[in-house]
């Protein structure tokens, strides 16, 4: 629907687990959206639950559907051979998802972009780091590779409502392995396990404060702080609004207050 609504708004799938469709149904849909849309899609990418050998599963995934893309025939499972009857006018950005060095490095060698997520500004220029060696392995240009974060938000009258949602996914996400290791490599292991643990018990107002603040931007400050993920090397902040009570109304206001002056 937003796809034909809308003019000008870039649409990002987010990241779509690499495992939840197959190489030729995600170059389907994104050929389908990029051509509604006039050439506004950016595919994202991601492995899902990590395992031994998902980011391999992920390189491979690219390299599929970036050849689909392209207008390249490829071999299904039993051999028959695979294209799009709808091959895109222009190249679709494929971004992918990056908590650690490696997925970085990987974005480096083989995407258009990496997309990070419950982090500080400090992990960005980590990031623009990793993914500089990667690119440079791969002998690309480091500039050509978007580095975008995921910043949690919420501007509006009511802090302390905030704080309680932000707390509860903070906490949430605090409990996976995957964001845990990243908390930690961070400086912010002690607080990602006290999330955790508040989570699993059902009391998510247990969640550090600090937590919340060192990874999102809340209230007047939180221009100030998406600001600083640019200043560290993010090309783009993408504010994600936080319902509370009135979800609407405080998703709206959030966006309106850090929309682009």
């Amino acid at each position: 629907m937003l796809a034909g609504e809308t003019r000008r708004l870039l649409l990002g799938t987010g990241v779509l687990p690499m495992r939840s469709r197959t190489p030729l149904l995600t170059a389907m849909g994104a050929a389908t959206v990029h051509e509604r849309s006039g050439g506004r899609l950016i595919l994202g990418l991601g492995t899902g639950e990590v395992e031994r050998g998902a980011l391999d599963e992920l390189r491979d995934m690219v390299r599929w559907v970036r050849a689909l893309l392209r207008g390249e025939t490829l071999e299904d499972g039993e051999g028959d051979p695979v294209t799009l009857s709808l091959r895109p006018g222009r190249e679709v950005p494929i971004w992918i998802s990056a908590l650690g060095p490696k997925a970085m490095r990987l974005g480096g060698e083989i995407a258009d972009g990496v997309i990070l997520n419950w982090c500080p500004p400090e992990r960005v220029s980590f990031a623009r780091a990793r993914i500089a060696e990667g690119a440079e392995a791969a002998e690309r240009d480091p500039v050509s590779v978007t580095v975008a974060v995921y910043v949690r938000a919420w501007v509006g009258r009511d802090e302390a409502e905030a704080l309680s949602a932000l707390r509860s996914m903070a906490g949430r996400y605090a409990s996976y392995r995957a964001y845990r290791r990243q908390f930690e490599q961070v400086g912010l292991g002690p607080q990602a396990a006290v999330a955790g643990q508040a989570h699993r018990a059902g009391r998510s107002q247990d969640v550090p404060e600090v937590l919340v603040r060192s990874v999102c931007a809340v209230g007047d400050g939180a221009r100030d702080r998406l600001d600083a993920f640019r200043e560290a090397g993010a090309d783009l902040p993408i504010v994600y609004p936080v319902a509370t009570a009135d979800p609407a109304a405080s998703i709206e206001s959030t966006l309106r207050a850090l929309a682009p002056i």
